[in-house]
């Protein structure tokens, strides 16, 4: 199976990606196929063996689209006036048509021929929308072009109708629609250049992104700098980066030291200094005298590759596909209800011109386009706020899921810790070996760990010892327990107390201390131990307490100590933590979790045996040990530091590596979700009030109540037009 992302337009609402998703999910070489209506393109899986891209290409330009392969490139925006056409032909329309039905008008057919005159450039601005619609409506997948097209059509036939029935009544004007098609077509013209304009508002930062990115590079070869492509660029390339310059590519420090304005990725504008050997993330901006370093992924593969993926991603929520189910069936339905309620008045009154209104008011009245823009316009404002707040959702899903987060289970060192240990008390117990030859052993043993706190102690060794050299061998490491090895003929093992107490003669007690203790064994006797403190992350604690304003609980799930967990907890404020957790220990607890419907809180006894409602667990963990717990969890979280499988595992990434973002982010989310469910309210308010007075029920009771076509349109383009400006309201979300 092939995946290809497809750049397509034309789409106008939410039935049009759905009649597109549908036709060609019928072909048995789809595999799979997602059709984002905001940003306009398409993600396929398709068997290639059985097709090309180019014949699925014409299976989309048939339905009345257009379609070509998608790139990173930015779009070239192409004015299109025509709506400004419309407009500005509609008004005049619009003022005579209404003007004579207050003012005797002598020469009525002259008014005729003056609308006709100013009807035709309206029609032709708005010839896209009878193309797309006729060939939806053909293929048999009608979308809300359709309904205009019927619609408006249907006004210009029966007036033409009228005018040769009653070419000498003294009120043929008074029958004529040519007015309601233009303004009908002016509006809705007007409402997606609304619509476009605040698309493109939301996708300004996705654009300013790609803007900003560089498209070459320096590259370095044979002592000789070339400029390359960026997309030539491979794994390995050394490159050069003048001063002010921004990295393409995510690439390793060669040089001693450097300034880099990472503000791009991290929002923060303060300069952070990098040594050799650092990971520099493409995005940031070299402060620095020229500098070089050795790339370590491709560009689309790098930070800034990875953001503009995941900001162009077709990947739906699942309340987006509410919306595109309804639609789907909503336009067929709206078109049925029309033709039934225009047969059945005209039966009972007899009245062409009656049936008519109901027919044409119906199908205009009741397009689907507010429904269709409901969710995807909030989730695009959404995603382009989270991109300028430092943190990102990889989809609509994830953005979803995180507004449903009832519990958040943390790990503890670099997570609600910084990370950065430091060796606060070493111990020696030997009698047979000395400190010196001990820490020499255990810098060997640990150079071979990537563990945080293998990094502590071959920093703190280095500064106390000159290394010799050993021989090692049958290196063995234990997620969650340790590391043991053969080295100078002895069998060295580091780790927790349980680690070394699996072989040990005699049993060693636990040391006192409300920090991690890391202990070290040789031939199975404890030789030496390191105390280590890690300081709490920048604002922990206040997350907690916002958390807790949510309605979040907060878990702590680590595999230190019970001194060192119950620590950090009593600094934040968490009640309920774990100790001694293995990785599998982590994806046991955080299964029963997700896997129970009757969740329990465990420390508040007040409602322990009172079950819960389904509960949604994010886990924020950053190494390869959390990789398990943030692919079961819910919600998957991790820092743009933190280990790169356990960024993959995640579903938000907080890019600044600051916990205010995270609380930004489940707020964003619940508002932004809080937002679409306005948004649908109100669409599926307005077709059910909408509808019952267009088909004619209040007349069924006696009131008087009827929608001329030119009411109906203008009303559907006005929802339209609210719901944009609800979308638009997340913008002016306080933090």
């Amino acid at each position: 199976m092939k995946q290809i992302k497809l750049k397509i337009d034309g789409m106008s609402c939410a039935a049009c990606s759905s009649s597109i998703e549908r036709s060609l999910g019928r072909k048995d070489f789809i595999e799979q196929i997602e059709v984002d209506l905001i940003n306009t393109n398409a993600f396929v899986k398709y068997d290639e063996s059985k097709t090309n891209i180019q014949d699925i290409i014409k299976l989309i330009e048939k339905l009345g689209y257009s379609a070509e392969i998608e790139s990173n490139k930015v779009e070239k925006k192409i004015k299109n006036n025509d709506y400004l056409i419309a407009i500005i032909f509609a008004i005049p329309l619009f003022v005579i048509s209404m003007g004579s039905m207050f003012v005797e008008v002598k020469n009525t057919l002259l008014v005729c021929f003056i609308e006709i005159v100013l009807l035709l450039p309206i029609l032709y601005s708005g010839r896209r929308i009878f193309t797309k619609g006729f060939m939806s409506l053909v293929r048999l997948v009608p979308n809300m072009d359709s309904l205009v097209m019927l619609g408006s059509l249907s006004a210009v036939i029966y007036s033409f109708y009228m005018l040769v029935l009653e070419f000498d009544s003294p009120h043929l004007l008074h029958n004529l629609y040519f007015e309601s098609s233009g303004v009908i077509i002016a509006v809705i013209m007007f409402g997606k250049k609304l619509e476009s304009i605040a698309t493109s508002s939301a996708k300004s930062g996705l654009d300013e992104l790609i803007n900003l990115s560089p498209k070459t590079i320096l590259k370095l070869i044979d002592n000789k700098i070339i400029e390359a492509k960026i997309n030539d660029i491979k794994v390995g390339d050394i490159v050069v980066l003048p001063k002010g310059e921004m990295l393409s590519v995510d690439s390793i420090l060669l040089d001693d030291s450097a300034l880099f304005d990472e503000s791009i990725i991290t929002g923060e504008s303060k300069l952070k200094a990098r040594k050799k050997g650092d990971l520099i993330y493409s995005g940031s901006i070299n402060q620095s005298e020229q500098i070089t370093l050795n790339v370590v992924a491709k560009s689309a593969d790098s930070m800034i590759g990875k953001i503009i993926n995941l900001m162009q991603g077709v990947k739906k929520a699942l309340i987006a596909r509410i919306a595109d189910i309804i639609s789907a069936y909503f336009v067929p339905s709206v078109i049925f209800i029309a033709l039934i309620s225009a047969i059945v008045w005209y039966f009972i009154k007899e009245d062409f011109h009656t049936s008519f209104v109901i027919f044409t008011s119906t199908l205009l009245i009741s397009c689907p386009c507010a429904l269709g823009l409901a969710t995807p316009l909030s989730i695009l404002m959404a995603t382009s706020i989270a991109s300028k707040r430092a943190f990102y959702f990889k989809s609509g899903k994830s953005l979803e899921v995180a507004s449903k987060i009832t519990t958040i289970i943390f790990d503890k060192t670099g997570t609600l810790t910084k990370g950065n240990l430091t060796i606060l008390e070493s111990n020696f117990y030997s009698k047979n070996l000395d400190k010196k030859y001990i820490l020499n052993l255990v810098y060997f043993l640990e150079s071979k760990s990537e563990h945080i706190i293998a990094k502590a102690i071959i920093k703190y060794i280095s500064k106390e010892i000159e290394i010799k050299n050993v021989e090692i061998k049958n290196v063995e490491t234990i997620s969650g327990k340790g590391i043991s090895a053969t080295i100078d003929n002895k069998f060295v093992k580091i780790g927790n107390l349980a680690f070394i107490n699996e072989s040990s003669k005699i049993k060693i007690p636990a040391i006192e201390s409300k920090h991690n203790v890391c202990y070290v064994s040789i031939n199975n006797e404890l030789c030496a131990s390191f105390v280590i403190a890690d300081e709490l992350r920048e604002n922990a604690k206040t997350l907690i307490t916002n958390l807790k304003k949510l309605g979040i609980k907060s878990i702590i799930l680590s595999g230190d100590a019970e001194s060192s967990v119950s620590s950090v907890a009593a600094l934040c404020g968490i009640e309920e933590y774990y100790h001694s957790q293995l990785p599998n220990d982590k994806l046991e607890f955080i299964n029963n979790l997700v896997d129970s419907k009757d969740f329990k809180c465990v420390t508040d006894s007040s409602h322990s045996n009172k079950p819960h409602k389904k509960e949604y667990i994010a886990f924020v963990g950053d190494g390869i040990n959390d990789a398990l717990a943030l692919s079961k969890a819910d919600i998957g979280i991790s820092f743009s530091n933190a280990n790169d499988i356990a960024i993959k595992q995640s579903d938000i990434v907080l890019l600044n590596n600051d916990f205010n973002s995270l609380f930004e982010a489940f707020l964003l989310s619940k508002k932004t979700i809080r937002n679409i469910k306005e948004n649908l309210a109100f669409a599926f308010i307005y077709n059910i009030c909408a509808i019952p007075i267009a088909v004619g029920i209040p007349h069924i009771f006696g009131i008087n109540l009827t929608l001329n076509p030119m009411i109906a349109g203008v009303a559907m383009g006005l929802s339209s037009i609210s719901v944009v400006l609800n979308a638009m309201r997340l913008k002016y979300i306080r933090f």
